[in-house]
């Protein structure tokens, strides 16, 4: 078995003496192929429907480099399209969320060095207070601040690829405008609503592939009904990259069927949890730093029985991704950190709660470039190869043990059949 990590490959021999299956492709993968141009042709008329008027100030909200939907490709198309038909004044935003902004070189590989080139492109910055407007407030008590060139823009686009998310059920829709071009605040507290306010856990509504009932969905969702001049370009990417959904039309709509597609190509049924679960985060860039190899983790900790063993290939090159989510390891077990998160919430602290909620109910052996002293502080186990996990797992393993290998974990969700 070859298991990516980073860059590079890892061989793997699946040990014997447990029945290995491989969870790395659900039976929809091989859907028929969804037409770019033709959703591109269907947002040009959707813009015409709207009377968008020639040298229109639009603007193009695009995911980080995070979240690959080929957006280079989808930028190559549309904006011709939009040039052609209304003259438009474009700028690009990369919605960056709260994460860190990026070197220019990323940038100019994500966008395209032609299109990075031909058109403004800027980042957007959570924590820069005076490039932000406020919106007002979400019937949740959000405070809503956006990116100024929301305010500043005739008609918003947004482009996004949609995949499973751990906690607010689904990426891409109106997600790409909260987290994705809002302020820090705004994302902090509408991430709060991770943690049951009652039980001090992660709330059982903000799970994967779960929108009614989801209290970050529900409160991020009205964010679209501010900007009525908006519509989006939606995607679903198969495991080659191909689009097998692509969509133009208003945010919620369009992202609710992309969420169908996902379900169906994303989804893979086991009939029951394993006793031991080896995974990769799928490599660069699913596996960048500690708060995107998490989403793998979660993933795999779907398939594995409680008092199980997971071990968790991620390299993290870029350490853990956020500033103020080891800090929250500092209150202890999980039910206490949760009980802090209630009382001063910060950003990525969900991410620290799940981690520590998921290593108190089964071993998590990481084999990753982070410090093993941080590792073993979220409760994981820092390992330096596949073959020393396996050394303190065989052990603990009864014959005829069930085995899952997950080598793109990051894509993957394992669901159980009823």
């Amino acid at each position: 078995m070859q298991l990516a990590y980073g860059d590079s490959l890892v061989e793997f021999s699946l040990p014997a003496g447990v029945e290995w299956q491989t969870l790395d492709r659900s039976p929809a993968d091989d859907r028929p192929a969804a037409s770019l141009s033709a959703a591109v042709d269907d947002l040009v008329n959707q813009l015409s429907a709207r009377r968008l008027a020639n040298q229109s100030r639009l603007l193009l909200i695009i995911p980080d480099h995070t979240r690959r939907c080929r957006v280079h490709d989808i930028l190559r198309a549309l904006l011709p399209a939009l040039e052609q038909r209304f003259q438009p004044r474009i700028d690009l935003l990369i919605a960056n969320g709260s994460h860190v902004l990026q070197p220019e070189s990323t940038i100019r590989e994500l966008v395209g060095a032609d299109l990075y080139d031909a058109y403004p492109v800027r980042q957007h910055d959570s924590r820069n207070a005076a490039a932000l407007d406020y919106w007002g407030m979400t019937s949740y008590g959000t405070p809503i601040y956006l990116n100024e060139k929301v305010k500043h823009a005739d008609f918003i686009l947004t482009i996004g690829g949609v995949l499973y998310h751990y906690f607010a059920g689904f990426g891409g829709g109106a997600k790409m405008l909260l987290p994705g071009v809002a302020g820090y605040e705004t994302v902090r507290i509408n991430h709060r609503r991770t943690v049951d306010e009652v039980t001090a856990a992660m709330h059982s509504g903000c799970r994967e592939g779960g929108l009614d009932g989801n209290p970050v969905f529900a409160d991020l969702s009205e964010v679209v009904a501010l900007l009525p001049d908006a519509l989006s370009l939606q995607v679903v990417l198969n495991r080659r990259q191909e689009f097998v959904f692509c969509e133009a039309g208003p945010l919620l709509e369009v992202h609710r069927r992309a969420c169908a597609c996902v379900q169906a190509v994303y989804s893979i049924p086991i009939k029951r949890k394993a006793d031991v679960v080896v995974a990769s985060a799928g490599g660069f860039p699913g596996d960048v730093n500690l708060i995107q190899a998490h989403k793998s983790l979660h993933h795999a900790f779907q398939a594995v029985r409680e008092g199980g063993s997971i071990v968790l290939l991620a390299e993290c090159r870029e350490g853990v991704g956020s500033s103020t989510c080891m800090p929250v390891f500092d209150a202890g077990d999980s039910a206490a950190m949760g009980k802090r998160l209630l009382e001063e919430y910060q950003i990525n602290g969900q991410t620290a709660l799940s981690i520590r909620m998921k290593a108190e109910k089964a071993s998590v052996y990481l084999i990753s470039a982070l410090d093993s002293a941080l590792v073993a502080k979220t409760g994981m186990i820092p390992v330096d190869s596949l073959e020393q996990a396996w050394e303190k797992i065989a052990p603990s393993l009864n014959s005829g043990a069930l085995g899952y290998s997950m080598p793109k974990a990051s894509t993957y969700l394992p669901i159980v059949e009823e």
